[in-house]
């Protein structure tokens, strides 16, 4: 007997019906796969003439607020391990987005730092981006989103913090 994967309720999930899912019903990588896909093609659907990834725009975003970060801490923080982040970081420098000079205070650290350009085009992708937010907050309402993002933090091993509004 198949049941509907949440009533197969949105475009996704037409034309399903009869196929058992059972098992993915309460398979949480199986919604975060979904999830994750839907938000990429959303963001990327804002920014695609940009060339902006989402990965790109999370740096872009440490970096700007944290002037003068060093590369190691921008894996530390993004979770992406130092061989893996030179090919993004180089992508940026080349646009003109960041900069990376020896940190005053270590020459063998890098400091990075976003460029006029970088700032220019952060605050386009950060307008597009709130609009892409405020429409997930009117879909689950402003408390369930909330609530979401917390969960999705607590389920990667972040430390509870104060609730931040937006």
């Amino acid at each position: 007997m198949a049941k509907s994967l949440r009533q197969r309720s949105g475009s996704d999930f037409e034309g399903l019906a009869g196929l058992d899912a059972n098992e993915l019903e309460g398979a949480v990588g199986f919604w975060l796969r979904l999830a994750q896909q839907q938000d990429q093609r959303a963001f990327n659907g804002l920014v695609a003439r940009s060339g902006i990834t989402p990965p790109l725009y999370a740096m872009m975003l440490v970096i700007a607020a944290n002037p003068g970060l060093r590369q190691t801490d921008i894996g530390e923080l993004l979770r992406i391990r130092q061989p893996n982040l030179v090919e993004p970081i180089d992508t940026l420098i080349g646009r003109g987005l960041i900069t990376r000079r020896p940190d005053p205070n270590d020459r063998r650290a890098q400091s990075i730092d976003l460029t006029d350009a970088g700032g220019r085009l952060l605050a386009d992708m950060r307008a597009a981006h709130e609009g892409m937010i405020a429409g997930y907050r009117e879909r689950l309402g402003a408390e369930r989103y909330s609530q979401l993002v917390e969960l999705l933090a607590a389920f990667v091993g972040r430390p509870p913090t104060e609730p931040r509004s937006r």
